[in-house]
C-alpha cells in the first residue's frame, strides 16, 4: 500500500491537523503517517488486554488507554500504541504523554517491520517503560520484553502456549494468554 507523503510539521501543528482528518495518524520523525484499519481479531485482542489489565491492577495509580492517546517517543515522534499503561497523572485534557509503563502492539503483517524495528527501539529507550509486548493476531504468540535489574533483555521471551502467562512485576500482576486470546479462534 502506498501511503501519501506529508510535509514535515511540529507536534503542535500535527495535533491541530489531526483534528480535521478522518482516520488515525502517528507523527513519525516530523511527518504524519496514516494508521491501517484493523481486523476483528485485532480489536478483540486489544479489548481483552485492556479488560485483563483493568480488572487486575490498581487504577488509581495507572491509566489503561487504547488507540488514540499519543506517546511521545522523541522530539518529533508521537506513537499510538494499541494498548498503553501510563501513570495516572496529568491533566484529563492532555493529548499525549512521554511516560509509559507497559506498551502493547497487536501484530499485523503491514506493521511487523515497525513493531519489531523503529517502535521497539523507541519504546525500549523510554526510561519509564517496564514491559513491551507484541501480540500476534493470526497465531497464539506473544513476544515480551520485560525490564530486569540490568535493563531489557536483547531478545524477547516468546510465549506460544494458550496456557502461558506474562508476569508484569512493575504492575504486580500476571496476564494469561487465555485471557488475551478470549474469543479468538486460532
Amino acid at each position: 500500500m502506498n501511503r501519501p507523503v506529508f510535509p514535515r510539521m511540529s507536534i503542535e501543528t500535527f495535533q491541530a491537523w489531526t483534528d480535521r482528518q478522518d482516520g488515525q495518524y502517528e507523527h513519525v520523525r516530523g511527518r504524519p503517517v496514516m494508521m491501517n484499519q484493523t481486523t476483528r481479531y485485532h480489536s478483540r485482542i486489544t479489548t481483552n488486554i485492556v479488560l485483563a489489565l483493568c480488572n487486575t491492577m490498581d487504577r488509581s495509580d495507572y491509566d489503561v488507554v487504547a488507540g488514540n492517546f499519543a506517546l511521545q517517543t522523541g522530539e518529533d515522534t508521537l506513537r499510538l500504541a494499541d494498548v498503553m499503561v501510563t501513570p495516572a497523572e496529568g491533566s484529563g485534557k492532555d493529548r499525549r504523554t512521554d511516560e509509559a509503563v507497559v506498551l502493547v502492539e497487536i501484530l499485523q503483517p503491514s506493521t511487523a517491520t515497525d513493531d519489531f524495528g523503529d517502535k521497539q527501539r523507541e519504546y525500549l529507550a523510554l526510561s519509564s517503560l517496564e514491559a513491551y509486548l507484541i501480540v500476534a493476531q493470526d497465531t497464539v504468540c506473544v513476544w515480551a520484553w520485560i525490564k530486569g535489574e540490568d535493563g531489557f533483555p536483547p531478545k524477547p521471551e516468546i510465549i506460544e502456549a494458550r496456557n502461558g502467562t506474562i508476569t508484569l512485576p512493575a504492575l504486580g500482576l500476571t496476564l494469561t494468554l487465555e485471557a488475551m486470546y478470549r474469543n479468538v479462534d486460532l
